[in-house]
């Protein structure tokens, strides 16, 4: 029996979600978020991203912009692809609309109000 360690409720996305990482404050480059939490994401793209690297994240759920800075904890290298989970660092307020705006998808989700 597995035992699930998150702080939070992640929400996986059917079809990926479009959103950019800006690496070493360079420019955002586009990838793709399979799921959210409040407390990290999980994307992937061409990057290499060191383990340990900061990042800032920026996506929408529900119309809600949201740009979150973070660091990459966890990677696998693909073939064409890098996948990367993301723990943000973020303040109360922050998380506490993310989580909000997290649960209101999941809800319209289970209704099916959202096609992902």
């Amino acid at each position: 029996m597995s035992e699930n360690r998150r702080e939070f409720f992640r929400v996986t996305f059917n079809q990926a979600l479009n959103g950019k990482i800006s690496v070493y404050g360079d420019k955002f480059l586009p990838v793709e978020i399979y799921d959210v939490s409040a407390g990290g994401l999980v994307f992937s793209s061409t990057l290499n991203i060191p383990l340990g690297e900061s990042v800032r994240c920026s996506f929408e759920i529900l119309d809600s912009p949201f740009l979150l800075e973070g660091s990459v904890v966890r990677k696998a290298t693909g073939v064409d692809v890098v996948e990367c989970g993301v723990e943000f660092a973020v303040n109360q307020g922050a998380s506490s609309e993310l989580f909000k705006q997290l649960n209101y998808y999941q809800i319209r989700q289970r209704k099916s109000f959202i096609d992902d």
